[in-house]
């Protein structure tokens, strides 16, 4: 199978569209050619003119990927120009009627079609298994967002007790793109010894999916959604660090669910006496998916 990949450079766009190609390789032989999004401007006239030229070159393809918005025009364009199916990952900006196939997170709501595959969450790149090491654990920390803000005390506050109270396990902790700079000197600033603070640019591609694997416990901060549901692929025992709430909508619904469901554990409920322990559910949406769209292909 001949896949393009359309790429937008975003970590967790990437990451969704390479577990799915990733899943599709376990099934079939596959070769995959990535196209960023950054080589090529397309307009409408290349839509209605059949031209994408960052195509000319490369096999015809028989499944065309893509998520997030950027890629959405460079998705129609490539098809009308040399054919194949599209996947678009997420909820499109164009009519979900224009592509082959949605995939889009329930908690989007969307409708059912046989061209739609509502997913648990966001699609990865793991694949469930590894070793969970109960005496290594991880704290991912992301940012404030759109959703929800950031308060530096109220998040040390509650590092701090994780930390003090498990100091038999040693704990790497990472930031991400959106981490505010005071955050990241008080992280460096952790003068523990069974504490090791790794700044996410001085990782490698794998580093967080290695340690999501091995890890037996993780913390996550509650506006990374992309990292919780990575970290219940791994099937890590998995804890959510509350930060302040920006506005209540489908994400702190879905976040409200998981915990309910016993896929996660607040910190609240941790605090209380509730022990982190794996999901009930082990997720493994891109093989899902990916199983989905093989069928419908054939």
């Amino acid at each position: 199978m001949v896949i393009w990949r359309i790429v937008d450079g975003r970590r967790g766009h990437d990451n969704q569209s390479l577990g799915l190609v990733k899943a599709l390789s376990r099934h079939i032989p596959c070769v995959s050619h990535d196209i960023p999004v950054s080589s090529f401007k397309p307009g409408l006239w290349h839509y209605l003119l059949k031209k994408y030229s960052p195509g000319d070159n490369l096999p015809k393809p028989h499944l065309i990927v893509g998520a997030g918005h950027g890629t959405h025009l460079h998705l129609l364009c490539a098809q009308r120009a040399h054919g194949g199916r599209t996947a678009v990952i997420m909820k499109p900006g164009f009519p979900a009627a224009f592509f082959d196939f949605c995939l889009i997170p329930d908690h989007d709501n969307p409708r059912i079609t046989d061209s739609i595959i509502i997913t648990r969450g966001a699609l990865n790149a793991i694949t469930p298994g590894g070793h969970h090491n109960p005496g290594c654990g991880l704290i991912l920390i992301g940012g404030p967002s759109r959703h929800f803000g950031w308060d530096d005390n109220q998040l040390f506050e509650q590092i701090g007790l994780i930390l003090k109270t498990s100091n038999n396990i040693t704990w790497h902790i990472t930031d991400s793109p959106r981490t505010p700079v005071s955050t990241i000197n008080k992280l460096a600033g952790l003068n523990l010894k069974n504490v090791i603070f790794q700044p996410y640019k001085n990782t490698g591609v794998d580093w967080v999916t290695d340690q999501l694997l091995k890890s037996g416990y993780v913390w996550v901060t509650e506006d990374s959604m992309s990292m919780i549901y990575e970290s219940l692929t791994a099937g890590a025992a998995t804890g959510l660090l509350r930060v302040p709430l920006q506005q209540q909508g489908k994400l702190t619904n879905c976040i409200l669910n998981l915990v309910n469901n016993n896929m996660i554990t607040s910190y609240e409920d941790w605090k209380n006496g509730k022990q982190l322990s794996p999901p009930d559910d082990i997720l493994d949406e891109a093989n899902r998916c990916a199983e989905y769209l093989l069928e419908k292909i054939k």
